[in-house]
């Protein structure tokens, strides 16, 4: 198993190996829903992408949803891939020369490490990698620390229905390894906006910033109070003048709505929307998910 997946910076090539799994399967839980997605070698659903909103349920009734899709699609038994939402995790970017010892290096991982857990305040755990710059000249840490609890409840839901865990990645560097995929131009922005968060994420390279905003994709919709999207709109153009972005790819469940979306397309340097093929874009991260199972 995999706590959380590193960035990869490649096209996807699925595996040919007789060994390889013939079908991916993915689960993306938060508070306000579950979807679930597999998908063959060739990217195409095995059966169409599930959403079972989870709105209001208790943690009992969640689950009883969940075995119940699991019974009605036989997925009981498999491996799922999953990741962990933003909210319930940082990810912390740092650079330090290539000239830098092994020894050298570990301790300053290490320091940052130890900071970054207590400034968490409770307990979490933590996965790290390193890459190089193509000069050569700096490795980059990307250090990605999640609430233990959220570890926990996901592995505890999933088992729960009779599913084997797979792949447990982070939801921004899912989001990064989604541009990947699509072959975005580097450096690329990407704002996410779906039910439960909605997030600015920039990566340039030898970079990686994100912010989560203070939109309510689904309060927007029961309330249509104007000025949560206008303040919305002003929070996003300000992360455009700090990150000195001029433009960004949309995703997520946003883009399913036609007058929210053509809101966003008219006051945002939209470049395109990032959706899946063969599924709707709210099915972004299962997608992503299920493609880094192919890769294992």
């Amino acid at each position: 198993m995999k706590l959380l997946e590193k960035l990869k910076k490649r096209s996807f090539k699925l595996p040919s190996l007789s060994f390889s799994p013939k079908t991916s399967l993915s689960i993306f839980l938060t508070p306000e829903f579950l979807r679930i997605m597999e998908i063959d070698k060739e990217g195409n659903p095995t059966f169409d992408p599930v959403e079972i909103d989870l709105s209001g349920k208790s943690e009992v009734e969640r689950l009883n949803l969940l075995i119940e899709k699991v019974n009605e699609l036989g997925i009981k038994g498999k491996v799922v891939h999953t990741c962990i939402t933003a909210r319930n995790g940082i990810l912390k970017v740092q650079k330090f020369p290539s000239t830098l010892g092994k020894k050298e290096l570990k301790e300053a991982i290490d320091t940052m490490i130890t900071i970054e857990k207590e400034n968490l305040k409770e307990e979490s755990i933590y996965d790290y990698f390193i890459q190089e710059t193509e000069d050569g000249k700096f490795k980059i840490v990307y250090l990605v620390l999640v609430r233990k609890i959220a570890y926990e409840n996901i592995r505890r839901f999933l088992e729960g229905a009779g599913l084997k865990l797979g792949i447990i990645d982070y939801e921004i560097t899912t989001l990064v390894n989604a541009g990947f995929h699509f072959n975005l131009r580097i450096p690329f922005a990407i704002l996410y906006i779906d039910f439960h968060e909605s997030i600015f994420l920039y990566y340039t390279g030898q970079s990686l910033t994100y912010n989560v905003l203070n939109f309510s994709f689904r309060e927007y919709l029961e309330t249509q109070e104007e000025f949560m999207i206008e303040d919305f709109f002003v929070e996003v153009k300000n992360q455009l003048i700090i990150n000195e972005v001029s433009t960004l790819y949309l995703a997520g469940k946003a883009i399913e709505n036609d007058e929210i979306l053509d809101k966003i397309l008219t006051n945002l340097p939209v470049l395109s929307p990032l959706e899946p093929p063969n599924a709707s874009a709210s099915f972004l991260i299962p997608y992503i998910l299920c493609m880094r199972g192919f890769e294992g």
